[in-house]
C-alpha cells in the first residue's frame, strides 16, 4: 500500500489512465474501513483492496468499465445486510461507500507532486470535492504547513487543520452545497530494528508486507546487508551499539532482537531517552525483570520501563523466528491502529 501513489504515477507515466477506488465511508462491521483503497489498471492489473467479497468484485467490474467508457468519477454504495453477507460466503456486514475516480495522463505532474511531498515528509491530502454526487473538483491541501492546492471555505480549511493531522483514514466534511473527501497520504511509521539475526530477517519481511519501513541496525556485516533485507528502506552497519540510536518521534516503532542481553540493554537504554512511540524488547520475564532492575537502579522511573513491551509480541505460542515475528508486528498493528483511533478521538 505505500507505494500506491507512485504507481498511480508511473502508470500515467506511460500514457494509461488508472482508476482509484476509495472506501470513503463505512459502518457497521463492513470488511474493510474508510481509508482502504484500490488501483485498477487498463489492463485489469489491480492493486490493494477495498475489502474483497462483493464489494471489491462490483467496484473492480465497474472501475473496468469506466477505463473503457471514460466516465470520470462515481459513488458506489454497498449495503451488507447480514444476508447479502452470507450469500457471497462472507462473515462482515455493515454498509460502505466507495468512490471511483478515473485519473489520467493529463494528471501526472500533479500526482507526481503529491508523492514527492510525502517523500519529503510533508505529507498533503488529497482533496475532492462532490456536488450532488457529481465532481466538481481536485485539488491538494498540506498536512504539515497549511499550504492548499484548490480553493475551500474558511470553515472547510480550519476543520482541516484540525482532523487532517490527525487520522490515517479517509473522512468527509460538508458544506452547504458540497462534500469534501480528505484522503491523507500518510507516511508510514518507520521501525527500527536493533539487531539483524533470524528473527529480526522474519520480522522485517512481515513489517514490509504490514506497511511499515524498515530500517535494520546491527555491527555485524554478514548479518546487515541488503542482500538478507532486500525490503529494507535502509541497512546500517554499527560501530558498536554504544549511542547507536537516533531520535524518535511518537510514529516511531523499536524492536531490539541484538545477540545478547548486554546489548539488548544497552540500546533499550537509548531508546528509552527518545519519543518513540512503541519500544520492545525480545526476552523471558526473567530477563525482563533483571534487566528493568538494572534501569531503575541506573536512574530510570517505573514509567520508563513501563513503556516496554517485554516478552515482545502477542501471547499466541510462538516459537519458531517466523511466528515469533508475526506476534511482534501483529503487536505493533495493534499499536498503530490504537493511535489513529485515539488520534481521531474514537
Amino acid at each position: 500500500m505505500n507505494n500506491l501513489w507512485s504507481i498511480v504515477v508511473k502508470t500515467l507515466n506511460t500514457g494509461q489512465s488508472v482508476l482509484l477506488c476509495s472506501i470513503i465511508a463505512s459502518a457497521g462491521s463492513a470488511p474493510r474501513t474508510s481509508g482502504a483503497r484500490m488501483l485498477v489498471l487498463e489492463d485489469g492489473t489491480s492493486y490493494g483492496s477495498v475489502g474483497g467479497g462483493p464489494v471489491e468484485g462490483k467496484t473492480m467490474a465497474k472501475a473496468q468499465e469506466m477505463l473503457v467508457s471514460q466516465e470520470n468519477h462515481l459513488v458506489l454504495p454497498f449495503n451488507l445486510n447480514a444476508s447479502t453477507a452470507a450469500e457471497a460466503g462472507m462473515i462482515c456486514g455493515g454498509a460502505v461507500t466507495v468512490l471511483l475516480q478515473r485519473i489520467t495522463p493529463q494528471e501526472h505532474d500533479f500526482f507526481h507532486t503529491l508523492v514527492d511531498l510525502q517523500a519529503q515528509g510533508t505529507p498533503p491530502a488529497l482533496i475532492t470535492i462532490l456536488e450532488n454526487n457529481n465532481l466538481v473538483g481536485r485539488g491538494w491541501w498540506s498536512v504539515k504547513t497549511g499550504v492548499q492546492h484548490i480553493k475551500l471555505t474558511p470553515a472547510i480549511t480550519a476543520d482541516l487543520a484540525r482532523k487532517a493531522g490527525k487520522s490515517r483514514q479517509n473522512f468527509q466534511l460538508t458544506d452547504q452545497e458540497h462534500v469534501i473527501i480528505v484522503e491523507p497520504l500518510v507516511v508510514p511509521n518507520v521501525l527500527y530494528l536493533v539487531g539483524a539475526g533470524h528473527v529480526a530477517q522474519a520480522t522485517a519481511l512481515v513489517a514490509h508486507w504490514a506497511g511499515f519501513e524498515v530500517v535494520v541496525m546491527d555491527d555485524r556485516a554478514e548479518f546487515a546487508n541488503t542482500k538478507r533485507y532486500p525490503q529494507a528502506k535502509e541497512v546500517v552497519v554499527l560501530d558498536s551499539f554504544e549511542q547507536c540510536l537516533p531520535h524518535f518521534g511518537p510514529d516511531d516503532f523499536v524492536v531490539i532482537v541484538t545477540r545478547g542481553h548486554a546489548h539488548d540493554r544497552n540500546v533499550l537504554a537509548q531508546a528509552l531517552k527518545t519519543r518513540a512511540g512503541y519500544i520492545g524488547m525480545i526476552g523471558s520475564v526473567a530477563k525482563r525483570d533483571a534487566t528493568y532492575r538494572s534501569l531503575l537502579e541506573s536512574g530510570y522511573t517505573q514509567a520508563d520501563v513501563d513503556r516496554v513491551f517485554c516478552p515482545i509480541g502477542l501471547s499466541i505460542g510462538a516459537d519458531t523466528p517466523e511466528e515469533i515475528a508475526i506476534s511482534i508486528v501483529a503487536e505493533m498493528i495493534q499499536m498503530r491502529a490504537q493511535g489513529a483511533a485515539k488520534a481521531m478521538g474514537k
